[in-house]
């Protein structure tokens, strides 16, 4: 396929919408002419992905930079309804169990993210439909840099750095180019986050907890994840037990994921400043949720907290 145009991609269902904002938003991002805007919104729901980034030890500014610069148009879904003035751009990311809202100013040459958190449009946070596919879907992206090319053919192997939450993967990957982009098949990118995530539950399970992990359903689209399910640290890993807790089918299988999650929440060996700042950055969170009942579970994650800590101090006054 030579001499590619975005107008005979259309014709094949490859949708290349985002194409252009993205491009605009990664530029900006590279060019480092991005500034946060940390004010809290009316809602007070805007500030908690910031809290989870510093709380894993990063820099905001810098990680949000680097999300952006990674940005992929088929990850993006425009909002015109929240551009209030021709400078604004807003999109948001749908491939998370909420979806993440970002929008950007561009107004006098000045480019500042004006919000970056999970959308909460009306106070509602509303899932995404699982964007549920069969056999290939392909799908334009930048790429980083080419790998090779098959000599007289469009056809390329690509180097892309892939983004979810926290987690950047560096891919190699076919696809062919048109213009400035390149098409390629998204399910080889979408199973590898899948995978990295069920193997890191089964490790999880299998490893940590010692539970079997055969009762439980993995997941199997993008959209039963959270921004913060996709690390390692004790919230990303609470985080990803929740959402694994969501997608069971059965009382059965619910069961399991609930024992799992709670054992490895008694597992933990925090100070006391340590449990206070990941039960606030727990309320925060998941101020921004459809979870049917996740008061119930956060309370139970709390209890369990403060009995682990309970029964440690009682074992140290015992021995001394």
């Amino acid at each position: 396929m030579t001499d590619m145009t975005y107008e005979l991609l259309e014709a094949e269902g490859i949708d290349t919408s985002m194409i252009k904002v993205c491009k605009k938003i990664r530029n900006l991002a590279k060019l480092n002419r991005i500034v946060l805007d940390n004010s809290t919104h009316r809602s007070g729901l805007n500030q908690h992905l910031f809290d989870y980034i510093e709380y894993c030890g990063l820099d905001t500014l810098t990680f949000i930079k680097s999300y952006l610069s990674n940005l992929q148009p088929y990850m993006i879904e425009r909002r015109k309804d929240q551009e209030a003035h021709k400078s604004f751009v807003c999109v948001i990311d749908n491939l998370y169990k909420i979806s993440v809202y970002i929008k950007i100013d561009t107004k006098q040459f000045e480019e500042i993210i004006i919000s970056f958190h999970e959308d909460n449009k009306r106070g509602i946070a509303k899932s995404n439909k699982l964007q549920l596919y069969t056999g290939n879907k392909y799908v334009p992206i930048f790429a980083d840099s080419v790998l090779s090319k098959v000599e007289n053919e469009n056809k390329y192997v690509v180097k892309v750095m892939a983004q979810r939450g926290l987690l950047e993967l560096p891919l190699e990957i076919a696809g062919f180019k048109c213009k400035d982009i390149f098409v390629v098949n998204r399910k080889s990118i979408d199973t590898l986050f899948l995978s990295y995530c069920n193997d890191y539950i089964k490790e999880l399970y299998t490893s940590d907890l010692d539970i079997d992990f055969d009762t439980i359903e993995v997941f199997s689209v993008l959209q039963q994840l959270s921004f913060t399910s996709y690390g390692k640290d004790t919230f990303s890993s609470i985080s990803i037990l929740i959402d694994c807790l969501c997608v069971q089918p059965d009382y059965i299988s619910k069961q399991a994921a609930d024992f799992a999650l709670i054992t490895f929440v008694q597992s933990l060996k925090l100070t006391t400043e340590q449990q206070a700042d990941l039960k606030n950055l727990l309320d925060t969170k998941y101020m921004v949720s459809d979870i049917k009942r996740i008061d119930i579970v956060l309370k139970r994650i709390k209890d369990n907290l403060a009995l682990n800590y309970n029964l440690e101090e009682s074992q140290k006054e015992a021995e001394a």
